[in-house]
């Protein structure tokens, strides 16, 4: 056979190797990028504090014993966004095992110290519309979260994850301690039930759907191969 009896190479074929060959820019390392994620909500995390200092009102002095746990949540929530875009980088993962480590381990801390909001605190502040005020502190805590999340699992999934699930359940578990590290300052209810109900479950919520969207991310690389 000949060189002009072979079949030309087709079009789209040579595009996308030309489109292969284009130089790409390479990633921050992943604190890097977890921190500028995760700023904002230290900042809005340090003015309420610093608003709260200088509150003379009852709630806002009640509110100042969460700073410290506020600040723990943060620093949760920060490590499990630092894991959630290194395991997204192949070869910089830490495996499944550790993965689940950390993941259970800021969340377990989140549940820890609402209990420990609940004992300094006492269940003074209960009041009656528990549903409607659970359901708002759900929401609002979303609507903190869940941006994060969405940005975590976009620049998780530009690093091609060799295991998304874990990326995007990280990622998920970091967006409900991060949102809980700001929103519980403003939150006037300190009783068990809806601290572990409506904040503990917004976390857990948050991590559901990272694992899903990590699930859905890698059945479409799996349909796209």
């Amino acid at each position: 056979m000949t060189a002009h009896d072979r079949e030309p190479v087709p079009a789209e074929l040579r595009a996308a190797v030309r489109r292969d060959f284009a130089p790409v820019a390479p990633l921050s390392p992943p604190s890097r990028r977890a921190l500028l994620l995760a700023l904002p909500a230290f900042i809005v995390l340090t003015a309420a504090v610093l608003v709260l200092a200088r509150s003379r009102e009852p709630l806002g002095a009640l509110s100042l014993v969460g700073g410290g746990v506020s600040l723990f949540e943060w620093l949760a929530g920060f490590g499990l966004l630092w894991l959630a875009l290194r395991e997204a980088v192949p070869g910089l993962g830490v495996g499944a095992g550790r993965a689940l480590a950390a993941l259970s381990g800021g969340v377990l801390l989140q549940l820890l110290l609402g209990i420990l909001i609940w004992q300094r605190t006492g269940a003074g502040l209960t009041g009656s519309g528990a549903l409607a005020v659970g359901s708002q502190c759900a929401t609002i805590e979303g609507a903190i979260g869940l941006p994060h999340l969405a940005i975590a699992t976009w620049l998780a999934l530009r690093a091609l994850p060799i295991r998304p699930r874990w990326s995007g359940a990280l990622a998920g578990a970091a967006a409900g301690l991060l949102a809980d590290s700001t929103w519980h300052l403003a939150c006037a209810r300190n009783d068990l039930e809806h601290l572990l109900v409506w904040h503990f479950g917004a976390t857990v919520a948050m991590t559901v759907v990272g694992a899903v969207a990590g699930s859905f991310s890698l059945r479409r690389q799996r349909v796209g191969a």
